[in-house]
């Protein structure tokens, strides 16, 4: 299989430009952007490739590549609808039509908010206004206030191998999709709502396929 370049982040932003997202704001699930290249006519292409492994940048310092049960899972739901779609997997060909690049990002944000007043709460829906207690007058240590917030996504291209491409020319990126959100509590949880988006990003391209 040719060498499948890594496309940077600006996969995100077009990603964004192009599809409505999936789902609605308030069930929990994973937002899912997919854009088809131009004038592409996915029947005349039959068979891909992918690695069995996963693309992993924002874990350490330097992008890595994973493989681990979680990975599989992934990687096999994205199979599994590329066959349903009439696509035959070679892997390891040097005569295969597509090849599949699969990217996960994850992000940890830290955020500190420091208060003077000592009701830092004030406001907070549920919580007592200050006046509960009695106020005080004074100086007060300001309080620091941490959270953290993690956010995940895959990122994934088809792209063209049946085309000549002269060196150091990228391959020609025929779709590519957006998978991603706030991270949940459990990575089971996580992978779990990732294949469901998988399936979700296929059924909102019914173009994708070779029958």
């Amino acid at each position: 299989m040719r060498k499948i370049l890594f496309i940077s982040a600006a996969v995100l932003l077009l990603a964004a430009c192009h599809k409505e997202p999936y789902p609605s704001d308030n069930d929990n699930q994973y937002l899912v952007y997919t854009s088809p290249g131009k004038d592409v006519d996915f029947a005349k292409f039959k068979t891909f490739d992918m690695t069995d492994s996963l693309l992993v940048i924002g874990q350490s310092e330097k992008p890595q590549y994973v493989r681990n049960d979680a990975v599989k899972e992934v990687i096999l739901a994205f199979r599994k609808n590329m066959e349903e779609r009439g696509f035959v997997y070679m892997h390891g060909s040097e005569d295969v039509d597509l090849g599949v690049q699969l990217t996960y990002v994850v992000k940890t944000e830290r955020f500190v908010q420091y208060y003077t007043d000592p009701y830092w709460w004030l406001d907070y829906p549920g919580y007592w206004p200050s006046g509960y207690w009695g106020n005080w007058n004074g100086y007060y240590v300001p309080r620091p206030v941490t959270y953290t917030y993690t956010t995940n996504a895959l990122l994934t291209d088809i792209v063209n191998l049946t085309d000549e491409v002269e060196e150091g020319k990228p391959l020609e990126i025929l779709w590519t999709s957006y998978i991603g959100g706030p991270a949940g509590s459990t990575l089971k949880g996580d992978i779990d709502r990732m294949t469901d988006a998988i399936d979700q990003a296929f059924k909102q391209s019914d173009y994708l396929k070779t029958k």
